[in-house]
C-alpha cells in the first residue's frame, strides 16, 4: 500500500492529505497536519479533518504559538505535550468537580449509593430494611437535599422533635440516631463529612429519653440442654457457637472473629483479640468448649474457626437460632423483649452461672471484656436469689450464734 500523498497550504509548515472516499462539501475531505523542525528532527503532527472543523488559518496559528513557545521555551512545544496539559486540566476539573459532588452530597444520596451497598453485605436484609425506613420516614423529610456535611444539631433535634410528635417510643428514638451516627460515622471514614457526628453532642445526648436494655432473663441448665440439643439437630456449627457463648460468654462477634491462632489448647485459654472495645482479653476454656474445638480439627494459625457455606468469615447469625428457640418454646407467652430469649442471653447466662458459682463482679468484668466494672454490675440482678438466700444464711448464723445455737424468741415489754 503506498504512502498517503500530502498537500501543501498557503500556510507554511500546514499540510493535508485527501480522505479517498468521504466528501466534505464539494471536495474531498482533508486532513491537516502541521512538519516542523525540533531539536534537530522534522516532526509531523495530525491537527485533524476539516469536517471536523479544522481549519487550515487555525492550524497554522497553532503552529505560529508552538513556535513562539519553542524559541521561548515556555509552554507545550508540540501538539502532544498540548493535549497532555490539556488532559492534565481536563483530569484536575473532573477531580474538582468529584470533589465538590463529595461535599455536597445528600444524607440520602450517600446512604444509597456507599452505606447500603456495604453493609447489605455483612448484615441480615431485615436489618437493612429497617435501616432504609428510619432514614426515608424519619432523617431525609428533615435534611432533603442539604449537603450532608452541612447537617447541624438543630436539625438533629428536628428529627427528634417529629418523632416526639408521633409520640414513638424511647427505644425507637434510640434506633433512629444509632442508624444516623453509623451512617455519619461510615461517611467520615470515606472523606465526605469531617467531626463527629452532631447526633453525639453531650448537649443533645443528655437530653434524650432512657431506654432500658437489659436482658433480664437467662437460661436455667435445663433449659440450656433443651436449646443445645434442638440446635445440634438444626445446625452443628450455630449448635458450637451456642455453647462457646455458654460456656465462655463470648459475644456473637467475637465468635465469628475467633481464629484458630487465638485457641491456646495447652494453657486452656481464648485470647480474643477482636472485641467489642478493641481491647484484647484472655478467657478460660472449659474442659466442654475445649472438647468441642478439639472435635472441630483445629486449623492454621490466621483460618477462621467457623465459616459459611462459602468458605468466607461469618457475618450474620442463621435464623435457625431464632426457630430452634421458638420450638423448644423457651419464649412462648413472653411479650417483653428483655424476658425474650436472643443468642446474647447465652453471654447472660453464663454471667449468671459465674456469679452462682461464688465468682465476684470483678472478676466477671474482667471474663466480659467490659470497659468498667459499671457495666458489670447490670448482671448482679441475675443472681438475686442467691443474694437472698445468702443474707437468710448469714441471718441464721448470726442468731444461732448470739443464742449458743438456740434461736430465742421475743418478747414483748
Amino acid at each position: 500500500m503506498s504512502a498517503s500523498k500530502y498537500y501543501k497550504t498557503e500556510f507554511k509548515g500546514v499540510r493535508y492529505r485527501k480522505h479517498a472516499t468521504r466528501k466534505h462539501g464539494v471536495q474531498a475531505d482533508r486532513y491537516y497536519v502541521l512538519t516542523y523542525k525540533i531539536d534537530g528532527k522534522t516532526k509531523t503532527e495530525a491537527v485533524g479533518w476539516a469536517s471536523e472543523g479544522v481549519k487550515p488559518s487555525e492550524a497554522y496559528d497553532l503552529h505560529c504559538q508552538l513556535l513562539q513557545n519553542r524559541k521561548k521555551g515556555q509552554g507545550p512545544r508540540t501538539i502532544a505535550e498540548m493535549r497532555a496539559e490539556g488532559d492534565e486540566e481536563r483530569a484536575e476539573r473532573e477531580a474538582e468537580k468529584r470533589r465538590q459532588a463529595r461535599l455536597n452530597i445528600s444524607f440520602k444520596e450517600y446512604f444509597e449509593q456507599y452505606y447500603l451497598p456495604e453493609v447489605l453485605q455483612a448484615n441480615r436484609p431485615e436489618t437493612v430494611d429497617k435501616t432504609k425506613i428510619q432514614v426515608d420516614k424519619w432523617i431525609d423529610p428533615v435534611v432533603q437535599e442539604l449537603p450532608m456535611r452541612e447537617i447541624t444539631l438543630e436539625y438533629i433535634k428536628r428529627i427528634r422533635a417529629n418523632l416526639n410528635k408521633k409520640k414513638r417510643s424511647p427505644r425507637t428514638i434510640q434506633y433512629v440516631f444509632v442508624s444516623f451516627n453509623a451512617i455519619w460515622n461510615m461517611a467520615r471514614e470515606d472523606g465526605f463529612v469531617e467531626g463527629e457526628s452532631p447526633a453525639k453532642m453531650r448537649s443533645f445526648r443528655k437530653t434524650m429519653p432512657k431506654v432500658d436494655n437489659r436482658r433480664e432473663r437467662f437460661l436455667t441448665r435445663d433449659e440450656e440442654d433443651k436449646l443445645l440439643a434442638e440446635l445440634a439437630r438444626r445446625s452443628r456449627q450455630l449448635h458450637d457457637m451456642a455453647l462457646l457463648s455458654i460456656e465462655c460468654g463470648l459475644r456473637r462477634g467475637e465468635i465469628f472473629a475467633l481464629t484458630w491462632d487465638c485457641v491456646d489448647f495447652e494453657s486452656e485459654t481464648l485470647h480474643l483479640r477482636r472485641t467489642k472495645s478493641d481491647k484484647s482479653r484472655w478467657v478460660p476454656l472449659t474442659q466442654r468448649a475445649k472438647a468441642m474445638l478439639l472435635n472441630l480439627e483445629p486449623g492454621s494459625a490466621g483460618e477462621f474457626v467457623f465459616l459459611d457455606r462459602f468458605g468466607n468469615p461469618l457475618k450474620a447469625l442463621s435464623n435457625s437460632f431464632d426457630k430452634a428457640v421458638n420450638k423448644v418454646g423457651l419464649n412462648d407467652g413472653i411479650t417483653d423483649r428483655k424476658m425474650k430469649i436472643v443468642f446474647h442471653s447465652l453471654r447472660h447466662s453464663y454471667a449468671s452461672n459465674f456469679l452462682k458459682s461464688g465468682g465476684s463482679l470483678y472478676a466477671l468484668s474482667k471474663l466480659m471484656g467490659h470497659g468498667s466494672i459499671n457495666v458489670t454490675e447490670r448482671y448482679g440482678h441475675l443472681a438475686n436469689d442467691d443474694l437472698v438466700a445468702a443474707t437468710k444464711q448469714m441471718e441464721a448464723s448470726r442468731t444461732s450464734e448470739r443464742s449458743g445455737g438456740k434461736v430465742l424468741p421475743l418478747h414483748r415489754a
